[in-house]
C-alpha cells in the first residue's frame, strides 16, 4: 500500500516543483510536498480501504484540501493554488487509474 504513495511522490512533486521553484528552494518544496501527501493520502486510503466510496469525490476534496495547504505555505494565489493541486492530482490518479504507475 505504501508503495502508492511512492507513486503519488513520483509524480506530484515534479509538478509542484515546476510551479513552485521560482518561489522557494528545491528541498523545501520537495519536503513540504511530501508531507502534505502525507497527509490527504493517510486519510484518502483509509476512508477508501475501510469504508468505500466514491473515489472521484475523495480525490477532489483531497485537492482542495492540498491547494490550501499550497496556498497558506507558499506566496501564491488562491486560482493557482487551485491548479497545481487539481493538475497534479488529476495527472497522479489518471496515471494509476490506467496502469501506467
Amino acid at each position: 500500500m505504501w508503495q502508492n504513495l511512492l507513486k503519488t511522490w513520483l509524480v506530484e512533486l515534479p509538478i509542484l516543483w515546476l510551479f513552485l521553484h521560482k518561489k522557494d528552494k528545491f528541498l523545501s518544496i520537495v519536503v513540504i510536498g511530501a508531507l502534505i501527501n502525507v497527509s490527504t493520502w493517510t486519510f484518502l486510503s483509509y476512508y477508501y480501504y475501510q469504508f468505500g466510496g466514491n473515489i472521484y469525490l475523495l480525490e477532489i476534496l483531497v485537492a482542495m484540501v492540498e491547494a490550501v495547504w499550497i496556498r497558506k505555505l507558499w506566496p501564491v494565489s488562491w486560482l493557482q493554488s487551485l491548479k497545481v493541486s487539481f493538475l497534479a492530482n488529476t495527472l497522479s490518479f489518471g496515471l494509476a487509474w490506467w496502469g501506467f504507475i
